[in-house]
């Protein structure tokens, strides 16, 4: 039976940093931020944070962007019968549900400066007060916080309580974004592909020619965009092995740009040099395409030349030609 619990995957290491980083904080009573790109998994590494920590309490998550602005707080932290119409009856927050536990703040840039005071105050004192309760109550629970934002850039804005933001911040751990470990797609992508195939058929093989083009995608939804796509090749895959048109349109069309400093080596394209004549240009322009090309077919072969060259139609001896001459480039 497949394990359908989420999980950081991935033998990059980037990934066993994370992972090492997060066994570390996890025993101790510590805030932790969770930074990174939005689809980079962060609340599977608050609920792996979670299960390392020991703590018996529950794991409450909460995305504060989908928080109403006017019931934020009592969302939170709860209300007193009657503090204020239509409190009907006395009500606990989140808060109180994730006692022993821990408190998952996604999108914490998000929460109004009020509540942002009100949350120093839970993680200075270990005390809060439900609306329209004049007396504090204690709460043993670990807050984890996330955000996609620059929350610097926050507090710079007059939006983010620079107090807050320090306190958040005792242990920040940045999730790498997907093009930043290359090495982990197709591994993530077969156990999705997997997991989406089963109780239904067998999960198909991929072709090379598409384990280079999943590796060169820049993936702006990174894990996230890599599970929906398995998803769509699961469900829309006729045969059993994926080839290119059985990959969704959208990637099939030109890659949507993201700057320069975020593409990975083997995705970043050849400077046109016009400062030289036509024919040097276009020699160094193709020089650099065999290399990529053959470095990634290799790649995908596991450095198997014969298998290779086959997949590639070109001759071995070619292919350890190419190789030959970018060892020797400076």
């Amino acid at each position: 039976m497949l394990d359908h619990k989420p999980k950081l995957m991935g033998q990059s290491e980037a990934m066993e940093t994370l992972r090492r980083r997060i066994s570390q904080v996890a025993p101790t009573p510590l805030p932790v931020l969770l930074s990174g790109e939005t689809g980079t998994g962060k609340e599977v590494a608050a609920r792996t944070l979670h299960e390392s920590s020991g703590r018996s309490g529950a794991f409450i998550p909460v995305d504060c962007a989908a928080l109403s602005q006017s019931l934020v707080e009592t969302e939170l932290f709860g209300h007193e019968r009657g503090a204020f119409t239509g409190a009907h009856q006395r009500r606990e927050g989140l808060v109180h549900a994730a006692r022993g536990g821990t408190f998952f703040l996604d999108e914490v840039g998000e929460l109004p400066m009020e509540t942002q005071t009100r949350l120093l105050r839970l993680l200075e004192q270990g005390t809060y007060r439900p609306v329209g309760d004049q007396l504090e109550r204690r709460s043993d629970i670990r807050v984890v916080a996330a955000s996609w934002r620059d929350l610097r850039q926050r507090v710079a804005e007059g939006a983010f309580r620079e107090d807050l933001y320090h306190r958040l911040t005792i242990v920040e751990l940045r999730l790498p974004a997907l093009r930043e470990r290359i090495g982990d797609i197709e591994l993530l992508f077969e156990h999705f592909l997997n997991d989406a195939c089963a109780g239904s058929r067998h999960p198909p093989d991929l072709e090379p020619e598409v384990r280079v083009h999943l590796r060169r995608w820049p993936w702006p939804g990174n894990v996230r965009e890599l599970r929906n796509v398995a998803s769509y090749v699961a469900a829309m895959t006729p045969g059993g092995r994926v080839r290119m048109e059985d990959l969704p349109p959208a990637l099939l069309r030109p890659p949507p740009e993201v700057s320069s400093s975020e593409l990975p080596l083997g995705f970043s394209s050849t400077e046109v040099r016009i400062d030289l004549p036509y024919m040097d240009a276009r020699r160094l322009f193709l020089d650099d395409f065999q290399q990529r090309y053959v470095e990634a077919i290799l790649e995908a072969h596991g450095g198997n030349v014969s298998a290779a060259a086959r997949a590639a139609g070109m001759d071995r001896r070619s292919i350890q030609r190419i190789m030959k001459r970018a060892r020797s480039t400076p």
